[in-house]
């Protein structure tokens, strides 16, 4: 499968399997996310993976989806937010969350390829995550993704069509099919 293929295939899970995934396996997602691009090459981001069944169930219920407890395994995206302010100064958190997001779009695409589905969780309480997982205060929690292999697997669909989202030369100057 080329890279494009894995990108449209990208899916997530409704009902995870009761599998665990190798650490192996865990180990080269995490290197996706590491080798992500970062602002200024400041590198800030920093994971915390997760596999206490307990754990997990605590953090379902702070992102309010009960599929992060099914997973066996879920990762939280930190940011090193002072780190990225020496970078980019005042504009540093949407950095922080633009390298976090890239990370996790690698980190989605590696578990594609490795037969493993997953799901994306952002805009969850961050100082409750934190607590939990006992992040010092200077770490910014971006993401959460938890990864399950699945029999169902999920595919989404582009909701617009690429006329509606892409133009040449100026907004508005739609791509057309022929």
């Amino acid at each position: 499968m080329n890279s494009f293929d894995t990108i449209k295939s990208l899916s997530s899970f409704k009902v995870a399997r009761d599998e665990v995934i190798e650490r192996k396996k865990v180990g080269r997602i995490l290197e996706a996310g590491r080798n992500a691009p970062s602002p200024g090459n400041v590198q800030s981001l920093e994971f915390v993976v997760v596999e206490d069944d307990h754990t997990l169930e605590d953090l379902s219920q702070v992102v309010g989806d009960h599929r992060v407890a099914e997973a066996p395994v879920s990762i939280l995206v930190l940011s090193d937010r002072s780190r990225m302010e020496r970078k980019v100064g005042d504009w540093s958190e949407r950095f922080c969350f633009a390298e976090g997001s890239i990370a996790v779009q690698n980190m989605r695409l590696v578990a594609e390829e490795l037969g493993i589905s997953s799901i994306w969780k952002s805009g969850f309480d961050g100082e409750a995550v934190s607590g939990q997982l006992k992040v010092p205060g200077e770490k910014l929690p971006v993401a959460l993704v938890s990864f399950a292999y699945t029999d169902n697997p999920v595919s989404s669909e582009p909701s617009f069509g690429m006329n509606q989202v892409a133009f040449y030369d100026e907004y508005g100057h739609q791509v057309s099919s022929s």
